[in-house]
């Protein structure tokens, strides 16, 4: 298995556990304590990524766009991707960025659900 998706399978387990762990130790609300930590680790894990993609593509990063990918991933990507891989791959990788953002809150939820189910009973 490649790195790069070892690392999108360690984003969708913290995402999946950061729901669980509001959920047990803070159920109902909004922003709890321990969402800071999984933030810190999602966007270490993303950046993880966004490294071993551009090694990947040869495409060398810029410090403006590494510090972009780390304060505003959700903005930054998507201009890496048209800049590494041309229009049509570029539209397409946002794509499935987008859809990988979708993923990440459903798992979350879940987790959430997941936990709040299991403490009703």
């Amino acid at each position: 298995m490649h790195l790069k998706n070892a690392v999108l399978g360690a984003i969708a387990a913290v995402s999946l556990l950061s729901g669980a762990i509001d959920q047990y130790f803070y159920p109902g609300q909004v922003w709890p304590p321990t969402s800071v930590g999984a933030t810190l680790v999602l966007t270490f894990l993303v950046f993880l990524w966004y490294r071993l993609d551009s090694n990947q593509f040869g495409y060398r990063r810029s410090p403006w766009l590494n510090i972009g990918v780390i304060a505003v991933a959700i903005a930054a990507l998507p201009y890496y991707f048209f800049r590494s891989r041309g229009f049509a791959r570029g539209a397409m990788a946002t794509g499935v960025m987008v859809l990988a953002v979708i993923g990440s809150l459903m798992l979350s939820a879940i987790g959430v659900y997941a936990v709040y189910f299991g403490q009703v009973r």
